[in-house]
């Protein structure tokens, strides 16, 4: 199993020069940590110079494992279930971005938190409808492009729609695409699953998973909490999954903290 941490490069803030230095930074400060990747937060992607951050992730011998798109709905308000068809164009739209820059760093693409959630105007009934065909729309637009898309359930007090693992596996498999995979987030399988149940079940669609994001139930580093983390990735080596599991946190006291303990930690139980 290969370990990443999140990072943002503020490329809506910076310019080319400032982001390309922040990205040689953190890769320069991940690498002698044992980490072999680097999961990218972005918000423009398209304003990012890929061919220099491909010479430099490469340089490393690092990778972008994924990008989270969860951005595009915070900042513009876009999302894949919004009742305005034009916002739900805008969001698919950004997604494109998303999956271009991907197929150039041969990265995935995280469908999270753009999902969005509905308003006093919709339901999540409406909501699920549009969320399916945007999704399939965005689908096409990552088969096009060889790029694998990750679903990710996402607990009830972020978002309004597929919170547990379950719908969303049922979703995937009602979509039907081989470009659209599972994400499981230590931390939302926390408040959302049943814990007499979920480790049963964890083995039962671990061939789903293609992403794990890793945060303790305090949403802090993991080992700062009572998440057994020991356990969860078990189940997905036994799987013989050896994709990414990616620190997803908040980043306090710093980045570079939650980096090191984080990888001390997680080396010794791997």
């Amino acid at each position: 199993m290969q370990l990443s941490i999140v990072s943002t490069l503020n490329e809506s803030k910076y310019n080319q020069e400032e982001i390309i230095k922040k990205f040689s930074a953190v890769c320069y400060f991940l690498k002698p940590l044992d980490y072999d990747g680097v999961e990218l937060s972005l918000l423009e992607p398209e304003k990012i110079d890929v061919k220099q951050i491909n010479e430099i992730k490469d340089s490393y011998e690092l990778e972008i494992p994924a990008l989270g798109t969860g951005n595009t709905f915070i900042r513009f308000g876009y999302s894949l279930g919004h009742i305005d068809e034009s916002i739900r164009r805008k969001a698919i739209e950004r997604v494109e971005k998303y999956v271009e820059f991907a197929r150039e760093v041969q990265s995935k693409v995280i469908i999270g938190l753009i999902r969005g959630r509905y308003t006093f105007e919709s339901s999540q009934k409406k909501e699920k409808i549009n969320i399916k065909s945007s999704l399939k729309e965005c689908c096409r637009l990552a088969e096009n492009n060889n790029v694998e898309l990750l679903f990710e359930p996402i607990n009830r007090f972020e978002i309004d729609s597929y919170n547990t693992i379950s719908e969303s596996v049922e979703l995937i498999k009602e979509i039907g695409s081989n470009n659209l995979r599972l994400l499981v987030d230590s931390y939302h399988i926390y408040l959302e699953e049943d814990p007499g149940f979920i480790w049963d079940y964890l083995e039962e669609i671990a061939h789903y998973v293609s992403h794990i994001h890793l945060a303790d139930c305090t949403r802090r580093a993991p080992g700062t909490g009572h998440f057994d983390f020991r356990t969860f990735l078990n189940i997905f080596k036994n799987a013989g999954y050896n994709g990414f599991a990616s620190i997803e946190t908040i980043m306090k006291p710093s980045f570079e903290e939650v980096a090191r303990e984080s990888s001390e930690y997680l080396r010794s139980i791997l």
